[in-house]
């Protein structure tokens, strides 16, 4: 790995003086943070960015994390200094969307809106339709806003892909590097599953001047059965056949996803950039059974060529 430091013309290897390292990212949170401890530390600024390389060249193809210092603190005895970096993508929650009318697809209308500020930012269609005058928020929020919609509409969550400045909304799983990790690099494994975003019963509801027009509801009987009634309530928006609506989100909701805690080391240079959002695979212990996984948490840390990562995962089926 190369550790380097960089504002303006300026630029740090930290690699041999870094003491402590580590990144992580959670689904819904667009932004990864990284924090560092560098000993003897040279002048590192706030708003200077520190950039993560995997492997000990400075491609681009190589970098992994790239995005401004927020809090440089130096111990004034040793001259250890520790920070806190985030991503580009950090600025989106520093910075507030235009008051302004969205007219299509939620996905494409996000792009626009997050390309006319000058930042380098692909989103694919949610296929979802809006028509709303949004109000004034963070670039963040209203991209929390818009994904947790299309969640609700068509079961698909995104995240944030960075490739240095540039930022890219993908689907959960469509990482285009897929890791693959033996069981017997698995230094701790629990499995389960959870129940915390499931609901036995959805309701859509459509609405005119602010009143329900109509309302479909459905429900699974025998879920109910076993875990209780637990009941989502969707506004349809534009979507005008409720009970398809209803139906496919009955149908997403209304799994019990296996969810599994795991503890890897590695040292695959290509896994580094791994966060939530990404497909992985796991190796059983039987070595031929692969199955799938999206990461929902990741908590990394390098030390010694050697990277360990704390990951939250959840099954995909």
């Amino acid at each position: 790995m190369k550790i380097v430091y960089g504002k303006e013309a300026t630029r740090y290897d930290l690699t041999s003086s870094t003491l402590e390292l580590s990144w992580s990212s959670s689904r819904g949170q667009i932004a990864q943070n990284c924090d560092i401890k560098v000993k003897e530390a040279p002048p590192l600024q706030s708003a200077g960015f520190l950039m993560l390389f995997a492997g000990y060249e400075l491609k681009e193809s190589q970098q992994f994390f790239h995005g401004p210092i927020v809090n440089p603190m130096r111990d004034n005895k040793t001259g250890d200094l520790t920070a806190t970096a985030y991503e580009l993508s950090w600025y989106l929650q520093k910075n507030p969307a235009p008051r302004t009318k969205l007219n299509g697809d939620a996905g494409k209308e996000l792009e626009r809106l997050v390309k006319a500020t000058g930042i380098s930012f692909t989103c694919p269609a949610f296929g979802l339709e809006v028509k709303d005058r949004i109000q004034s928020q963070s670039f963040a929020s209203l991209f929390t806003s818009l994904t947790e919609q299309a969640y609700e509409k068509t079961g698909f969550r995104y995240f944030v892909q960075h490739q240095r400045d540039k930022l890219t909304v993908l689907p959960e799983g469509q990482n285009s590097v897929i890791p693959m990790f033996r069981a017997s690099m698995l230094e701790s494994c629990s499995t389960g599953e959870s129940i915390e975003e499931v609901y036995t019963v959805v309701t859509v509801e459509k609405y005119k001047d602010d009143q329900v027009a109509s309302s479909v509801t459905k429900e699974n009987t025998n879920l109910i059965k076993q875990i209780g009634r637990m009941e989502t309530v969707i506004d349809a928006g534009e979507e005008k056949n409720l009970t398809s609506l209803v139906t496919k989100q009955l149908a997403n909701l209304s799994k019990i996803p296996r969810t599994r805690s795991i503890t890897v080391k590695h040292e695959d240079d290509n896994a580094a950039r791994l966060r939530a959002g990404w497909l992985i695979k796991i190796q059983e212990t039987d070595n031929v059974t692969i199955t799938d996984w999206i990461v929902t948490s990741c908590n990394a840390h390098w030390k010694g060529g050697q990277y360990t990562m704390d990951l939250q995962l959840e099954g995909r089926t």
